[in-house]
């Protein structure tokens, strides 16, 4: 078994090569995507789970290499992410948040339309082969998640996470959080 540095140090690794990589058809890399979701959760004041689901709400796109990427990436990314964060030992907390981010997506469009019309064109093209937006059902299931809020900020944060050149503080900087949050 993994000691929690070990964990950390290969979740670090995995991100610091997403430096490479494209954040399907945006213009921002996957890591500079992670560092700025990151960086707007610290912004916001969140609790440490947040802001770590923040930087690893992706990680199913870096993780799953097994499974068809096109230029889209993995769109069952985040049921990916999170069954990974789990089987390493995350909170639950940040494995709920990591697998309802694309369910957020769909929940805002489902209700808020200025929302639908900001999505950058990546997202809208995502959203379709991610279920569209939600049906009434699952809106008021939605609704009622005790974690409704985080979900939905933890979205926007990812909406917004898409900042050519932008500054942020580097991925080392979120290596105590990670250890703590790890537990």
């Amino acid at each position: 078994m993994k000691t929690a540095e070990e964990i950390v140090d290969q979740l670090l690794l995995l991100l610091e090569s997403a430096g490479s990589y494209s954040y399907d058809g945006e213009a921002v890399s996957q890591l500079e995507h992670a560092l700025q979701c990151a960086e707007l959760a610290r912004s916001a004041h969140s609790d440490g789970e947040t802001v770590v689901a923040s930087l690893l709400h992706d990680i199913g796109h870096l993780v799953e290499a097994s499974r068809p990427h096109g230029e889209l990436g993995v769109i069952d990314h985040a049921a990916c992410g999170a069954q990974y964060l789990r089987e390493l030992g995350f909170p639950a907390k940040v494995v709920d948040l990591v697998a309802a981010h694309v369910a957020a997506k769909r929940y805002l469009v489902a209700i808020d339309a200025a929302y639908a019309a900001r999505l950058s064109p990546t997202s809208q093209r995502t959203l379709e082969l991610q279920g569209g937006p939600m049906s009434a059902e699952e809106q008021a299931a939605f609704a009622a998640d005790p974690l409704k809020i985080e979900k939905v900020r933890l979205r926007s944060w990812d909406e917004s996470a898409k900042r050519p050149g932008h500054p942020c503080a580097g991925l080392a900087s979120y290596r105590s959080l990670l250890l703590s949050v790890l537990g």
